[in-house]
């Protein structure tokens, strides 16, 4: 297994003692998502952008594979990569609503819905483009990029950006349902490519039987000198409405259920009781943002939380920069993009202690880690933090040597994983005697 710690560069061990040729490759993507940022163009994780403009960057044709509605060109030049659009209305992930079993019923109807469209699709776009490898992408993504590469005889690289089995590990009957992450592991692959984001995929790859001498185990990579930068891009809490006076402890990602923010919302009150010069602010856009401004409303903080809503990415530097502690309280895993990002930024962060969080916080020295039996302590920790400037200054200053220590910059992340499709593609070339396919 290739495993990513590194201060500049990462040790990238390779399958073959073959060194890396540069010649130009034709990269065919399967994407299951209509855009590539979880809150709208240019706001939210960078990551599955990356993926997708990195070959281009490196000097190879990618051309990406996407539903997507009427209205929209169904080809266009999107970052130095050709997107092709296969016309579908259809949410391949859908919405939570009425109910657990007529969501599973959803999930399995859209699940086997994606294999009819994107396949097909899948098949003809190669036929047109005469790529070199197929990049499954995502849940979705991994098992049709599978099979069309077997039904062209291409090789293939799964790229996946986390998984939800270790949630139900040793619960047998949740454990099958998420079979969409399964089958991505299972999926046949010439290599497997994995960001660490603390949701233990190396674990669920080797118990699923993934061969690890052919998986990559990456965190993604961190724009340093934009968090780091002296002035700051993009707006500042008090250009977001935080009166000056006041202490801001700010959560950033999206407003799904297992983020949790509601417990942040929950400790406010008891906060406000000892000093009223705190905000809440709250930035990123989700399915549970009225929930959260109505449960703001009902525990009487409203006029101290502040729903920022989606911010582009390349302006949260600003809004990091003027946070006084960031509170992360996922039930999934809190060593994401969002946890690097405060920590690079010199912004304390209280985390709970979920998946591979302990991984990335050393409690009492780069951050503060949080049990889950221990969240009613939350507001008492927030409460001392604030009132202790050499403490979230110290944590601050260790914290920032600490993720520029063991975080790659997103170039240095991304030629990696460019590298690793370079070696697939050159192993396919040597076995054909050097040729390039047709």
């Amino acid at each position: 297994m290739i495993e990513g710690e590194s201060p500049a560069r990462m040790v990238l061990k390779v399958m073959t003692e073959m060194p890396p040729q540069r010649s130009r490759m034709v990269v065919l993507a399967m994407y299951s998502w209509p855009e590539f940022w979880s809150m709208g163009e240019g706001c939210g994780t960078p990551s599955f952008m990356a993926s997708v403009t990195s070959f281009p960057k490196h000097g190879h044709e990618m051309h990406v594979l996407i539903p997507g509605p009427r209205g929209v060109p169904r080809e266009e030049e999107y970052r130095g990569a050709t997107l092709h659009r296969f016309r579908t209305g259809v949410a391949f992930v859908p919405a939570f609503r009425g109910g657990r079993i007529l969501h599973h019923i959803r999930l399995l109807a859209t699940y086997v819905y994606w294999f009819v469209r994107a396949v097909p699709a899948g098949l003809a776009l190669a036929a047109r483009v005469s790529p070199d490898v197929i990049f499954g992408m995502e849940k979705l993504g991994a098992p049709a990029a599978s099979l069309v590469g077997f039904l062209r005889g291409i090789p293939n690289v799964t790229r996946l950006f986390g998984s939800e089995l270790d949630m139900v590990v040793g619960h047998r009957l949740k454990f099958m349902l998420r079979y969409r992450d399964i089958c991505a592991f299972r999926a046949p692959a010439d290599f497997i490519i994995m960001c660490n984001d603390g949701s233990a995929g190396d674990k669920m790859g080797a118990m699923l039987g993934v061969d690890m001498e052919r998986f990559a185990f990456l965190p993604n990579g961190l724009d340093k000198a934009a968090f780091m930068a002296v002035e700051p891009a993009g707006p500042s809490a008090t250009d977001l409405g935080v009166p000056k006076r006041n202490r801001v402890v700010l959560s950033v990602g999206r407003l799904d259920q297992e983020k949790h923010v509601d417990r942040l919302l929950r400790a406010a009150p008891e906060i406000l009781s000892v000093r009223d010069d705190v905000t809440f602010l709250v930035v990123g856009t989700g399915e549970e943002g009225p929930a959260l401004s109505k449960l703001a409303d009902r525990l009487g903080v409203a006029d101290h939380v502040i729903f920022a809503g989606a911010i582009p990415h390349e302006s949260l530097p600003g809004v990091y920069a003027s946070a006084d502690l960031q509170v992360m309280l996922s039930n999934r895993s809190n060593a994401t993009n969002t946890l690097h990002e405060a920590m690079m930024s010199g912004v304390p962060v209280i985390a709970l202690n979920t998946g591979g969080t302990a991984g990335a916080i050393e409690d009492g020295r780069t951050g503060i880690l949080l049990e889950e039996d221990d969240l009613p302590r939350l507001p008492r920790i927030i409460l001392e933090l604030l009132a202790n400037d050499e403490k979230r200054e110290t944590l601050a200053e260790a914290a920032r040597r600490a993720v520029d220590k063991r975080i790659p910059t997103i170039e240095e992340r991304q030629a990696i994983e460019v590298e690793i499709v370079e070696r697939v593609v050159n192993e396919d070339r040597a076995k054909r005697g050097g040729r390039r396919r047709r």
